[in-house]
C-alpha cells in the first residue's frame, strides 16, 4: 500500500482541523497515512494557547487527543525525534542558503521587525534553535523520504523546518503539497507550490478558472470583496476601527481636483521571500512614494497618505523607523494628507473618493483595481501579472511609463481573486472542533494561555510584548475604541 506522510506544523485548532482533512482524503484514497509531529524543531511557539497556562485553569490544550483521533481514523502519529536522525558533514551550498534566509524570515516574524539585533540574547537563542531545526528536519526527512513514501503534506514553506522539509523532499524525489490555512472560511489551501510563490500561483490562475464563465468570476470576486467591508465578521481585522464618513482632513478637498492615495505596507514581510519579490530599484516605500508623489504634485494631484493599521503591531524599534519615514515624507510634501494606522478613516471610503492608487504591495491594490482604480505598484505584487495594474520599480520605469491613469480592465483584478477562493479545497463541515470548549464560549484561562503565545514566537515575554506594542502604538482613542468594537 502507498504511504502519504503529512507534517503537523502546530496545535492550532485550524492546522489540527487541516490535518485531519488531509488524513480523511489519503484514506479515501487508499493510502496509509503517517503524520510526523515537527513542532519540537518549530524554534518558535506550536501551539495557540500556552499548555502551562492551561494547566493551571484546569483546561486540556487543543490536540491533547491528537494521537487518539488519529489512530481512530486509521492514521498514525510519530515525532520526528523517534527518526534516526544522522547529522551531515555540511548541508548542500544550495540548501543552506535557503535555510540562513528562512531562518532571517522567521526571525523577522518572531521579532516583528526588519531588523532583529543580533546582540539580542532572545534573538540569538531564537535564530541557533531555528537554523538547528531546520538542519534537524532536512537530515532526518531526507533518509526517511528515501523510503517508500508517494506524497508529503509540508506547511506552507516558508520557515526553517517547512522549507528544509521541501527540499528534503525535492531531493529524494517525493511530490509535495503545501498546504496553508485557506481564503474561505471552510477551505484549506492545498497546491504543489508555496502559497507565496509569487509566479506559480498567478501562473495557475487560468488553470483553476477555466471552467468558469466571465459572470462565475464576477459573482465569486463581488463575493470575497463584500466580505472585506466593515461588519461584525468582515475578513479585513482592522475594519473594526474605522468610522463612516470622509475624514475630516479630506472633506474640503475640491470635488473636481484629482486625488491621489498612497497606501503603506509592511514592508519586513517581503523582505525574505526569495529573489522573485525584491524586483525593485527603490531603497524602500518611502523612496518610491516620494519621486511618485512629486510627479502627481507636478500634475496638479491633492494626494493623500494611508499608514497601514498593521504598523501598530510592529516592534518598537521598527515602529519608530516607519514613523520617521513617514514623518520625513510629509515634511518633503507639506501638502500630503497623512492618515495615521489608527486613524478611524474607512479604507473603502477613501477609494471612492480616488482617482489612483499608489501601493508598495498590499492587498488594498488588488481591491482597488477589481473597482475599476488605476493602481500603481511599486514593488512587486503577487497578483501584479494578472490584475491591470502598473509595476514601476524604480526611476527609470517612472520616467518610461509616467503616472498618467489609463482605463483599467477590472475583471482581471476579479479573475485573481476569483482564483484565490477557488484554489481552496473545502472540508467536512461536520468535523468535530479542536477546541476542548465550547466554540464562542472561550473560558478567561484560554483568553489568558492565547495571549501568552501571541505572534507565535519564542517567548511568553516576547508575546506580552507584542501584545502591549499594540496599544502602546496607538491613540488612546483609538484603543478606547477598539475596546468598545468587540
Amino acid at each position: 500500500m502507498s504511504l502519504a506522510a503529512i507534517l503537523l506544523p502546530g496545535f492550532d485548532p485550524g492546522y489540527l482541523r487541516i490535518t485531519e482533512h488531509q488524513v480523511t482524503r489519503e484514506l479515501a484514497a487508499g493510502r496509509s497515512v503517517v503524520v510526523i509531529d515537527l513542532t519540537r524543531y518549530l524554534g518558535g511557539a506550536a501551539d495557540s494557547y500556552h499548555r502551562a497556562a492551561l494547566r493551571l485553569f484546569g483546561i486540556d490544550y487543543p490536540g491533547h487527543d491528537l494521537g487518539d483521533r488519529l489512530r481512530a481514523l486509521g492514521a498514525e502519529l510519530t515525532d520526528l525525534s523517534e527518526f534516526s536522525i544522522v547529522p551531515s558533514a555540511a548541508l548542500p551550498a544550495d540548501v543552506e542558503e535557503r535555510l540562513q534566509i528562512s531562518v532571517q524570515s522567521a526571525l523577522i516574524t518572531y521579532f516583528r521587525t526588519d531588523q532583529p539585533n543580533p546582540r539580542r540574547s532572545l534573538v540569538k537563542r531564537a535564530r541557533k534553535s531555528l537554523y538547528d531545526g531546520g538542519e534537524s528536519v532536512y537530515d532526518a526527512l531526507s533518509a526517511y523520504l528515501s523510503t517508500a513514501v508517494d506524497v508529503i503534506y509540508l506547511p506552507n514553506g516558508r520557515f526553517p523546518l517547512q522549507k528544509m522539509a521541501e527540499l528534503a523532499a525535492r531531493d529524494s524525489g517525493t511530490p509535495v503539497l503545501h498546504f496553508e490555512k485557506g481564503e474561505t472560511p471552510n477551505g484549506t489551501y492545498l497546491k504543489p507550490y508555496a502559497p507565496q510563490d509569487r509566479l506559480a500561483s498567478q501562473e495557475d490562475v487560468e488553470p483553476t478558472l477555466h471552467d468558469f464563465t466571465r459572470e462565475q468570476v464576477e459573482q465569486v470576486a463581488d463575493t470575497w470583496l463584500a466580505r472585506r467591508a466593515p461588519s461584525n465578521d468582515s475578513s479585513n481585522e482592522f475594519s473594526a476601527l474605522w468610522d463612516s464618513g470622509l475624514p475630516e482632513q479630506l472633506s474640503g478637498v475640491d470635488h473636481d481636483s484629482k486625488v491621489v492615495g498612497f497606501f503603506t505596507s509592511s514592508q519586513d514581510e517581503f523582505v525574505f521571500l526569495g529573489p522573485e519579490w525584491q524586483l525593485h530599484e527603490w531603497d524602500d516605500q518611502f523612496e518610491a512614494f516620494d519621486k511618485l508623489l512629486t510627479q502627481f504634485e507636478k500634475a496638479g494631484y491633492s494626494a493623500y497618505l494611508r499608514v497601514h493599521p498593521n504598523l501598530a503591531t510592529k516592534a518598537q524599534d521598527c515602529f519608530v523607523r516607519e514613523r520617521d519615514g513617514i514623518r520625513d515624507l510629509q515634511s518633503a510634501h507639506p501638502a500630503l494628507t497623512v492618515l495615521w494606522h489608527d486613524d478611524s478613516a474607512n479604507t473603502y471610503e477613501l477609494l471612492d473618493h480616488t482617482d489612483i492608487v499608489v501601493i508598495w504591495d498590499s492587498t488594498v491594490g488588488l481591491e482597488a483595481s477589481a473597482r475599476g482604480l488605476p493602481v500603481i505598484t511599486a514593488a512587486t505584487s503577487r497578483y501584479g501579472l494578472v490584475a491591470d495594474v502598473r509595476e514601476i520599480l524604480s526611476a527609470d520605469d517612472l520616467a518610461e511609463r509616467g503616472i498618467e491613469p489609463w482605463p483599467v480592465d477590472a475583471h482581471k483584478a476579479k479573475r485573481f481573486i476569483a482564483y484565490l477562493v477557488e484554489r481552496d479545497e473545502q472540508m467536512d463541515p461536520t468535523f468535530e472542533s479542536w477546541l476542548p470548549w465550547t466554540p464562542g464560549a472561550q473560558p478567561f484561562g484560554a483568553t489568558i494561555a492565547g495571549a501568552l503565545v501571541a505572534g507565535g514566537g519564542p517567548s511568553a515575554s516576547e508575546a506580552v510584548r507584542s501584545l502591549l506594542d499594540v496599544y502602546r502604538h496607538r491613540s488612546f482613542a483609538s484603543n478606547l475604541r477598539r475596546l468598545r468594537s468587540r
